[in-house]
This record gives C-alpha cells, sequence and structure tokens, in this order.
C-alpha cells in the first residue's frame, strides 16, 4: 500500500456506491491534516473480518463491494454521525479504486479515514487515508486528537514545482513534494497549519502529545 496520501471528491463515492462510475478515480497529495478535515469519519482500529456483498442489489455480478468489519479502539472524527463503527465498505474491484488489504494489514492496527455514504456506511477507497497507527508520528497523532480539528478552515497548497504562491493569508504552502516522491517528508509528520490569532495561517511544528 502507498504512502501516499491522496484526495478523493464525495461525489465520486457517490457514484461508486451506486453504480455510473465509467474514469478510474483521481487520486491526488494530500496533507494528513487535509486528509483529516476532508474525511466524515476517522477511527483506529483493526480489521477483524471480511465479505463480499451486493449492496446495489444487482444481478448481472457487477456492482460488488467488500465489507470489512473492524474492531475500532478509538474514534477522532465523526462522532455526531456514528457512536462506533463495525464495518468498511470498499468497491470490490481494484480498478475501481478498492482498497484492498494485505495479509499483514489484518494484523496491524491502522488509521481509517473515510466518508459516510448511504447515510451511515463508511466507505474507503485506495486514495483513502490509511495508515499503519506505529508508522504515524508522534505529532500526526497529536494532530488527530486535537490540532487538524480546530484549524480545519487553514488550507494546506501542495507546491509540485517552483516557483509556488499563496493566493490567501489563512493557506499553507506545502513543499515536501519537491524533496519526497511520497511527499511523506517534514511537513507531512512534524507540521500543522494553524491559526494565527487573526485570519491568517501558518506551519507549526506539533509536540508529541503525552497520550494519543
Amino acid at each position: 500500500m502507498s504512502s501516499q496520501w491522496c484526495m478523493l471528491y464525495s461525489s465520486v463515492l457517490v457514484a461508486l456506491l451506486f453504480g455510473g462510475l465509467t474514469e478510474a478515480c483521481s487520486c491526488g497529495p494530500q496533507h494528513p491534516q487535509t486528509a483529516f478535515c476532508n474525511s466524515d469519519v476517522v477511527i483506529r482500529g483493526k480489521i477483524v473480518g471480511s465479505e463480499e456483498v451486493n449492496l446495489e442489489n444487482r444481478t448481472d455480478g457487477e456492482g460488488l463491494w467488500m465489507r470489512y468489519e473492524i474492531k475500532q479502539t478509538k474514534m477522532y472524527k465523526g462522532f455526531e454521525s456514528v457512536s462506533d463503527v463495525q464495518y468498511i465498505y470498499t468497491p470490490h474491484d481494484g480498478g475501481l479504486c478498492g482498497f484492498v488489504p494485505s495479509d499483514a494489514t489484518k494484523q496491524k492496527e491502522f488509521l481509517f479515514s473515510g466518508m459516510l455514504t448511504a447515510g451511515d456506511k463508511l466507505t474507503v477507497t485506495v486514495c483513502s487515508f490509511i495508515q499503519p497507527w506505529s508508522k504515524l508520528s508522534p505529532a500526526q497523532k497529536k494532530g488527530l486528537m486535537n490540532t487538524y480539528k480546530q484549524n480545519c478552515d487553514c488550507k494546506i497548497t501542495a507546491c509540485n514545482s517552483v516557483p509556488c504562491t499563496l493566493s490567501t493569508e489563512a493557506e499553507c504552502l506545502w513543499t515536501d513534494g519537491l524533496f519526497s516522491r511520497d511527499w511523506d517528508h517534514v511537513q507531512a509528520q512534524l507540521y500543522a497549519c494553524v491559526h494565527k490569532g487573526d485570519a491568517t495561517c501558518s506551519w507549526a511544528v506539533q509536540k508529541p502529545a503525552r497520550q494519543a
């Protein structure tokens, strides 16, 4: 599984769930703070079971989904929508951006983020922010606890090539891609884009939380 954080618009998720998707998903680099803010639900847990389900009630063998049973250990976002996540759903076909966990994945604790579709189904794809918990930095774990949520109206803009410019004062320029092909570098690992007491936002180092 790639360590690159990606974004997938909710409209694409809805299209996946109810059919009609004709093109492959489009992913792009996404800072973990943005990934958190763009998700409906963010949890920590393990995959403990799986089964194939037909959510669209089709009889042509198409539209199948995988439903993974989750043992949730902590929720970081989505309290107002769901109290406990028992399952996550993903397209059965990897060609439709379905998340396909390896055998090793099923033995590890992961951070899962996704969108709620059809009311209360937590849907994830290969573009979702899904990372082994052990690989997250202490600063990222602190961000999940409070910093990311408190600063969701600060915009993080990826810089793919120089020169890069900011369009607003409430924006942080993300330059990790200039140093790391998977964007997993200093700003992603150690920084959050936070308010500075007025309408401006800037990068701030996140000191490790005492308890994640």
